[in-house]
């Protein structure tokens, strides 16, 4: 019964991963794919409503707590399976002094990766975080003189206000909710150590409990009966296995797609911001102005009240240019993403890297 449970959890969480991860990609645009997805987050949007509620009649504090149970419960179930490996796993292995010390070694790299990951500071935005702080408006996603509504302060370019933690933060990427932290400036380097760590761990896990119960078997086939219809041991053996298999390739997935936004040079929270901009110029509505009115070097065409063509701002959408002062700037329209605009925060696959993880 346990083990069908645990096998009946984990073949669930992994649809509802992959679902949320990819199921807006646009191969499933109009979909029932897509559309599940929408009633997932139908749903997550009342579950949040019902939250908000009860965070308001606790001073605002209740889903900053509550969010605790998820890293807390992942490190109570890593020990639990740390422990049953131990226990049941590795007498059934012959394992060599180096094996063993990189067997500790993966342990402590899983719980000290989640522990820095959890409590470190993602890059809180204070008047002496700011000076160190290299990144610059590009008034097309980020504008200067941005200020936060909540807490009162300039936001610097790529910074983003956090609901759940209640602070504004530097080079903002998300909120994790596996370690109930905000990933930013500080402590990306650590959330990608996470991930790694917790590669390494599914992956080598899995070999070892192959390996296990692999002396148990004369071909491939008779593996199911071996975990369900042999000795205890093999039965939980065989669970980490198939939770291995199950979760080492989402794990993998989901740090190939980080990657591919550290080649971008853009952030998680980025996307939907370059989101928005493409859809302007789907619409052929986004040109660049020369000269440039203050700080804004692109505008977005829209109509007045009375119908007559302007130019707004992108950042507060004000009226920069009218009909009767169209005639004193050269409009450019932006044609293309790619071609027509440059990401200022994109300085090659190798550099963003260094500037992300190894600071």
């Amino acid at each position: 019964m346990l083990f069908r449970l645990i096998l009946g959890i984990s073949i669930t969480s992994l649809l509802l991963t992959i679902l949320l991860i990819f199921g807006d990609s646009p191969s499933f645009r109009n979909t029932p794919v897509q559309h599940a997805r929408v009633q997932l987050f139908t749903v997550f949007g009342k579950l949040s409503n019902f939250y908000n509620y009860i965070d308001k009649r606790t001073d605002g504090k209740f889903i900053q707590y509550f969010g605790w149970l998820v890293p807390i419960g992942y490190v109570i179930v890593l020990t639990i399976c740390f422990q049953q490996f131990w226990v049941k796993t590795k007498p059934m292995i012959d394992i060599g002094q180096i094996n063993m010390s990189y067997i500790l070694l993966s342990m402590a790299l899983t719980y000290g990766s989640t522990i820095l990951c959890a409590l470190s500071d993602p890059g809180t935005v204070t008047i002496k975080s700011i000076k160190s702080y290299p990144y610059l408006p590009n008034q097309l996603i980020f504008f200067r003189d941005n200020k936060c509504n909540t807490c009162q302060v300039s936001k610097p370019a790529r910074s983003k206000h956090c609901s759940v933690c209640g602070h504004c933060y530097l080079l903002y990427d998300h909120h994790c909710v596996w370690v109930n932290n905000c990933i930013g400036w500080k402590n990306y380097k650590w959330f990608f150590l996470f991930l790694v760590a917790n590669i390494n761990m599914l992956v080598y896990g899995g070999i070892l409990c192959y390996q296990a119960l692999s002396s148990h078997l004369t071909q491939l086939t008779q593996l199911w009966r071996v975990i369900t219809k042999t000795t205890d041991a093999n039965k939980v053996t065989g669970i980490f296995l198939i939770l291995c298999s199950i979760f080492s390739p989402v794990v993998v997935l989901f740090t190939g797609l980080h990657l591919r936004y550290i080649y971008l040079g853009v952030t998680t929270n980025e996307l939907d911001k370059w989101g928005e901009v493409e859809y302007l110029v789907d619409l052929g509505s986004l040109y660049k102005v020369s000269p440039s009115i203050g700080n804004e070097t692109f505008v977005e065409k829209a109509r007045d009240s009375t119908g007559a063509i302007v130019y707004i701002s992108l950042k507060d959408e004000r009226i920069l240019i009218s009909e009767a002062t169209v005639s004193g700037y050269t409009l450019t329209p932006v044609n293309s993403v790619v071609d027509d605009l440059v990401n200022d925060y994109d300085r090659g696959f190798w550099n963003n890297f260094k500037d992300r993880v190894l600071i």
